[in-house]
């Protein structure tokens, strides 16, 4: 008998077509780095990727948050889909035809993150809490990513074997089926989170003003603007972490696709205890103190990580570091799960993404500045004392003391409808 979150079948249903196409997508986060090292040996050219994925949030975040906030949301996900695979088969295509270029990568890249940006704020934020009641949000964040980091621990593996087998390009292939379930499930789903749309005709002047709605929101929320700030200055050091990593296994101990693969998929299965363990460490306490807590741990870990000379023991590091980021990650969720009504859900969390986005854009490059001026261990320090100190910079603040309990916390969420009503 399923209890919690998973007792909701569209949930369920979700959860588990999300948790299938992560295995596509850590293929595609393996093979799209490696295939960039093994052209030009740099960890530069490597972060480049991450910062024109990245960079579609810091231009087009808000925009979009006020189109998703007037469109049907399942059909916007089947585009964003369907999208998606015809995307990512353009780069083993390309090989195949002698078209492929560094650049084309880079496009393609930017055009995935593009679409990454409706989909993701659809789904963390206007998908999940229309699924499930406003009081299991914790637990229903904690189900959704345990599943998908479950699923994940497959995929470095099974991308390591599929490029040692097929070759880099080819394993693209695999990757565009993370796309199939969920565009399957979509169709599927009835269109339950079609609520509160604006109603005003889009021009200039009203996408302007609902975008500034959107960020008023943010900054004159102040749990919401502590949380932007915690992540912001958290982000620099801890979003480039991979990419870092990635280099670090090919370049400096020069590690084969599939020793690579094993490596990721071992540090993976760790994480999972995370989304088990995350609603159990909140009980009890404010949100607050385990959401700085579990930053806190990421960066001291991630500093430790600077000290090792093994790689086995980075990879390690590595493991630990993911578990404690993934629990963060789980208690960030809900603020802005519960915090933002419904009608302004997309404005809001599109403004929210866009801040933090610019510093997640910028970790790879930034990291990548610190090994070439001084080395890959140096790097990882600098990552974990950005961690450090943005705790530091937020533990004095209302979001240490923030408490799911509290009254007023998020009535427009207690009130909201679901799909389990």
């Amino acid at each position: 008998m399923r209890l919690g979150p998973l007792r909701h079948p569209w949930f369920a249903a979700f959860s588990g077509s999300v948790g299938l196409g992560g295995i596509g997508d850590e293929v595609a986060r393996l093979a799209l780095p490696l295939l960039i090292l093994d052209l030009t040996h740099s960890i530069a050219a490597a972060a480049t990727l991450r910062l024109v994925q990245a960079l579609p949030y810091v231009f087009f975040g808000g925009i979009l948050g006020v189109l998703i906030d007037r469109a049907d949301k399942r059909k916007l996900l089947i585009g964003c889909d369907a999208l998606s695979i015809a995307l990512t088969l353009t780069i083993p295509v390309s090989v195949a035809a002698g078209v492929f270029s560094l650049n084309l990568l880079y496009v393609i890249g930017f055009l995935l993150g593009t679409v990454e940006v409706a989909w993701g704020v659809t789904t963390d934020f206007s998908v999940i809490p229309a699924l499930v009641q406003p009081d299991e949000l914790t637990s229903a964040n904690a189900a959704y990513f345990g599943i998908d980091r479950a699923a994940r621990i497959l995929g470095p593996t099974i991308g390591g074997l599929a490029i040692a087998a097929f070759g880099t390009a080819n394993a693209m292939y695999i990757a565009s089926l993370a796309f199939v379930p969920t565009l399957f499930v979509f169709f599927l789903m009835p269109p339950i989170y079609d609520l509160h749309r604006p109603t005003a005709r889009i021009t200039p002047r009203v996408i302007a003003s609902e975008m500034a709605d959107g960020f008023r929101f943010v900054f004159e929320n102040r749990i919401l603007r502590w949380l932007l700030v915690l992540m912001f200055i958290a982000n620099l050091g801890q979003q480039g972490i991979q990419t870092l990593l990635l280099y670090v296994l090919r370049e400096e101990n020069g590690l084969s696709e599939i020793n690579i693969g094993l490596a990721l998929s071992l540090a993976g299965a760790v994480t999972v205890l995370a989304s088990f363990i995350a609603p159990r460490l909140a009980r009890g306490r404010p949100l607050g103190h385990t959401l700085l807590g579990s930053a806190a741990a990421a960066g001291v870990i991630v500093s430790l990580m600077a000290l090792a000379r093994d790689w086995r023991l980075i990879v390690a590091g590595f493991a630990a570091r993911e578990t404690a980021w993934m629990g963060f990650i789980i208690y960030a969720f809900v603020p802005r799960q519960r915090e933002v009504p419904a009608h302004i859900r997309g404005r809001a969390n599109g403004a929210f993404r866009t801040l933090v986005l610019v510093s997640n854009s910028f970790s790879a490059p930034f990291l990548s500045f610190v090994v070439a001026i001084a080395s890959s261990s140096t790097a990882f320090a600098v990552a974990g004392a950005s961690a450090l100190v943005a705790v530091a910079v937020t533990y004095f603040t209302p979001l240490r003391e923030y408490n799911l309990n509290e009254p007023g916390d998020s009535e427009s969420a207690l009130t909201e409808p679901t799909a389990a009503e």
